[in-house]
């Protein structure tokens, strides 16, 4: 095994279509040497059965959601994984993908891969797919906040069901989740079927130092605060290199005031302390990861840029802050 193993969150609500989607996937040449991890919430699990044939290493987490009950049980899942391929007890893996309830909300399996050192040095966070039904998605994401806080966390979207919904449905829908989420990847599918290498490997969710893969996940950098809508982003972009110190301060300051209505941070700027050098800023509510610093620039947008991605967000508030201790 060479560096770390990726690992994809598969969400979306109840009933969107992810172990379809997740049973293509696994059928497709390059994904058998997949591991996979299936919580479903109750004591009778099916959606195992749908892909047991389709990879050698599946596990069930039941009775319980990730998110809640059952959190400790994904790092000691993802633990032993990593052992027994080491001790060579199972087939070896090149990645995991954990399918989740339709119940969980992502944020707390986001912290718990991201916090977990020990687990990170076999892991990385690849992306986080939500699936969005695309016949009921918008009566689901009107009267459920958990379904708008999977799209609102998401690095790729996936429409489903798009040969039976109406094309102006589908159309509104993708309206609706552009506002919750404008920086997310959007694709539709039908019965499932899509190249899973669009989905998986493309290191969505904690960007490389490539112009392409930057491009993708600072996605939301054309984003835009709906007034009208509960969740949306606010983009703040800076010419010149920023304070450092600053910098920190500002971001600990937006988690702090507004605590669990800020779901996601990321960006790309450069600071004076390192003579201009860029770096790459990344968040998940009050969780952050370490800087990672660039060489260069990756791509030929030079200004600096951060996205706030939440609910009710306080623009004028944060453009404040910022104003105040970054420029």
């Amino acid at each position: 095994m060479k560096g770390k193993t990726p690992v994809a969150l598969l969400t979306g609500f109840l009933g969107s279509g992810k172990t379809t989607l997740l049973s293509r996937v696994l059928a497709q040449g390059g994904f058998k040497d997949t591991a996979v991890i299936i919580n479903e919430f109750g004591e009778v699990s099916i959606d195992h059965l749908v892909v047991a044939d389709l990879a050698e290493n599946i596990l069930e987490l039941r009775d319980g959601c990730l998110c809640c009950t059952i959190r400790g049980d994904l790092v000691m899942t993802l633990r032993d994984l990593n052992r027994r391929r080491y001790l060579e007890e199972i087939p070896s893996f090149q990645r995991v993908i954990v399918e989740t309830s339709g119940l969980a909300d992502p944020v707390p399996l986001v912290h718990t891969l991201m916090a977990n050192a020990p687990l990170m040095t076999a892991y990385k966070l690849d992306a986080v797919v939500c699936v969005v039904d695309g016949e009921h998605g918008l009566a689901t994401l009107a009267e459920h906040d958990t379904a708008q806080d999977q799209v609102a966390l998401a690095d790729i979207l996936v429409v489903s069901k798009v040969d039976i919904a109406p094309r102006e449905h589908l159309d509104a829908l993708r309206a609706r989740i552009t506002g919750i989420n404008a920086g997310a990847e959007i694709v539709e599918v039908a019965n499932g079927e899509i190249d899973a290498s669009h989905l998986f490997g493309r290191a969505l969710f904690q960007p490389e130092a490539r112009g392409e893969a930057l491009a993708a996940w600072m996605g939301a950098a054309h984003a835009h605060h709906d007034h009208g809508e509960r969740y949306g982003a606010h983009v703040i972009r800076h010419p010149a290199a920023l304070s450092l110190a600053g910098t920190s301060v500002f971001l600990n300051r937006i988690v702090n005031e507004m605590k669990d209505d800020i779901l996601r941070i990321k960006g790309i700027a450069a600071f004076r302390e390192k003579g201009g050098k860029p770096a790459i800023l990344h968040a998940v509510q009050n969780k952050f990861y370490p800087v990672s610093w660039l060489e260069s620039w990756p791509d030929a947008d030079q200004t600096s840029r951060l996205v706030f991605i939440g609910r009710d967000l306080d623009t004028q508030r944060i453009d404040e802050l910022f104003q105040a201790l970054c420029v």
